[in-house]
Protein backbone atom coordinates (compact mmCIF):
# COMPACT_ATOMS: atom_id res chain seq x y z
CA UNK A 1 0.00 0.00 0.00
CA UNK A 2 1.27 3.44 -0.81
CA UNK A 3 1.42 6.71 1.28
CA UNK A 4 -0.83 8.60 -0.42
CA UNK A 5 -3.55 5.34 0.17
CA UNK A 6 -2.36 4.89 4.20
CA UNK A 7 -2.77 8.85 4.30
CA UNK A 8 -6.70 8.53 2.76
CA UNK A 9 -7.58 5.38 4.72
CA UNK A 10 -5.76 7.25 8.06
CA UNK A 11 -8.36 10.41 7.73
CA UNK A 12 -11.58 8.08 7.06
CA UNK A 13 -10.58 6.23 10.09
CA UNK A 14 -9.56 9.40 12.45
CA UNK A 15 -13.13 10.62 11.15
CA UNK A 16 -14.88 8.09 12.26
CA UNK A 17 -14.80 8.87 15.94
CA UNK A 18 -15.17 12.72 15.66
CA UNK A 19 -18.70 11.53 14.21
CA UNK A 20 -19.27 8.96 17.24
CA UNK A 21 -18.83 11.89 19.40
CA UNK A 22 -21.09 14.15 17.12
CA UNK A 23 -24.10 11.58 17.45
CA UNK A 24 -23.30 11.00 21.16
CA UNK A 25 -23.80 14.42 21.88
CA UNK A 26 -27.24 14.91 19.87
CA UNK A 27 -28.75 11.83 21.10
CA UNK A 28 -28.07 13.24 24.80
CA UNK A 29 -28.77 16.58 23.81
CA UNK A 30 -25.06 17.39 24.74
CA UNK A 31 -25.86 16.21 28.24
CA UNK A 32 -23.22 13.54 28.47
CA UNK A 33 -19.89 13.66 29.50
CA UNK A 34 -17.21 15.58 27.18
CA UNK A 35 -20.31 17.43 25.88
CA UNK A 36 -19.87 21.05 25.58
CA UNK A 37 -16.21 21.32 24.01
CA UNK A 38 -18.07 22.60 20.83
CA UNK A 39 -19.96 25.57 22.12
CA UNK A 40 -17.69 28.43 22.49
CA UNK A 41 -20.51 31.08 21.90
CA UNK A 42 -23.90 31.12 20.45
CA UNK A 43 -22.41 31.51 16.84
CA UNK A 44 -20.03 28.77 17.17
CA UNK A 45 -22.03 26.48 19.07
CA UNK A 46 -23.07 22.58 18.46
CA UNK A 47 -26.08 23.32 20.72
CA UNK A 48 -27.25 26.33 18.39
CA UNK A 49 -27.34 23.89 15.45
CA UNK A 50 -28.76 21.19 17.16
CA UNK A 51 -31.48 23.48 18.71
CA UNK A 52 -32.37 24.88 15.51
CA UNK A 53 -34.31 22.56 14.56
CA UNK A 54 -32.63 22.01 11.11
CA UNK A 55 -30.64 18.44 12.18
CA UNK A 56 -32.40 16.19 9.96
CA UNK A 57 -32.46 15.46 6.18
CA UNK A 58 -35.27 13.30 4.09
CA UNK A 59 -36.65 12.27 8.05
CA UNK A 60 -33.16 11.25 9.49
CA UNK A 61 -30.50 12.97 11.81
CA UNK A 62 -27.84 14.51 9.80
CA UNK A 63 -25.27 12.52 12.02
CA UNK A 64 -26.49 9.28 10.95
CA UNK A 65 -25.51 10.34 7.25
CA UNK A 66 -21.67 10.66 8.63
CA UNK A 67 -22.08 7.39 10.88
CA UNK A 68 -22.95 6.10 7.32
CA UNK A 69 -20.56 7.91 5.51
CA UNK A 70 -17.12 7.83 6.56
CA UNK A 71 -17.33 4.05 6.84
CA UNK A 72 -18.05 3.69 3.31
CA UNK A 73 -15.40 5.44 2.41
CA UNK A 74 -13.12 3.11 4.78
CA UNK A 75 -14.59 -0.09 3.22
CA UNK A 76 -13.87 1.60 -0.54
CA UNK A 77 -10.46 2.43 0.24
CA UNK A 78 -10.04 -1.08 1.68
CA UNK A 79 -11.57 -2.45 -1.15
CA UNK A 80 -9.50 -0.45 -3.49
CA UNK A 81 -5.86 -1.38 -1.55
CA UNK A 82 -6.56 -5.25 -1.05
CA UNK A 83 -3.53 -7.01 -2.34
CA UNK A 84 -1.32 -4.24 -2.55
CA UNK A 85 -3.24 -1.70 -4.78
CA UNK A 86 -4.00 1.65 -4.08
CA UNK A 87 -7.11 3.93 -3.89
CA UNK A 88 -9.17 4.66 -6.95
CA UNK A 89 -9.33 8.52 -7.44
CA UNK A 90 -11.55 7.78 -10.57
CA UNK A 91 -14.21 5.99 -8.50
CA UNK A 92 -13.77 8.16 -5.28
CA UNK A 93 -13.70 12.00 -6.34
CA UNK A 94 -16.90 11.29 -7.68
CA UNK A 95 -17.93 9.88 -4.67
CA UNK A 96 -16.70 12.37 -2.23
CA UNK A 97 -17.90 15.27 -4.42
CA UNK A 98 -21.34 14.20 -3.28
CA UNK A 99 -20.45 14.46 0.00
CA UNK A 100 -18.79 17.98 -0.91
CA UNK A 101 -22.10 19.27 -1.93
CA UNK A 102 -24.16 17.87 0.96
CA UNK A 103 -22.10 20.17 2.90
CA UNK A 104 -22.46 23.06 0.74
CA UNK A 105 -25.79 22.71 1.85
CA UNK A 106 -25.08 22.23 5.10
CA UNK A 107 -22.86 25.24 5.12
CA UNK A 108 -25.85 27.05 3.91
CA UNK A 109 -28.29 26.00 6.51
CA UNK A 110 -25.44 26.76 9.41
CA UNK A 111 -24.25 30.18 7.94
CA UNK A 112 -27.65 31.36 6.40
CA UNK A 113 -30.47 30.01 8.11
CA UNK A 114 -29.29 29.24 11.63
CA UNK A 115 -26.64 32.08 12.08
CA UNK A 116 -24.23 29.25 13.86
CA UNK A 117 -21.86 27.07 12.77
CA UNK A 118 -20.82 23.59 14.58
CA UNK A 119 -17.12 23.15 14.72
CA UNK A 120 -17.86 19.20 15.34
CA UNK A 121 -19.54 19.38 12.12
CA UNK A 122 -16.83 21.61 10.22
CA UNK A 123 -14.05 19.70 11.07
CA UNK A 124 -16.12 16.46 9.24
CA UNK A 125 -16.43 18.75 6.25
CA UNK A 126 -12.77 19.24 6.39
CA UNK A 127 -12.30 15.41 6.70
CA UNK A 128 -14.53 15.15 3.52
CA UNK A 129 -12.33 17.88 2.12
CA UNK A 130 -9.08 16.48 2.82
CA UNK A 131 -10.00 12.98 1.33
CA UNK A 132 -11.33 14.61 -1.77
CA UNK A 133 -7.91 16.39 -1.98
CA UNK A 134 -6.30 12.90 -1.57
CA UNK A 135 -8.59 11.69 -4.08
CA UNK A 136 -7.61 14.09 -6.33
CA UNK A 137 -4.30 13.79 -6.50
CA UNK A 138 -4.82 9.55 -6.44
CA UNK A 139 -6.68 10.55 -9.88
CA UNK A 140 -4.08 12.96 -11.08
CA UNK A 141 -1.02 10.23 -10.19
CA UNK A 142 -3.44 7.62 -12.53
Amino acid sequence: MDKLSKAFISLAVLAIPVVIYHAYDEITHYEGLGSGICNISHGISCISVFDSGHTTFLGLSLWVYGAVWFPLILFLAFWFTRKGGSIQGQILVPILMVGNIFTLYLWYLELGVIHAVCPVCVSLYCFNYALTALGVVALLRD
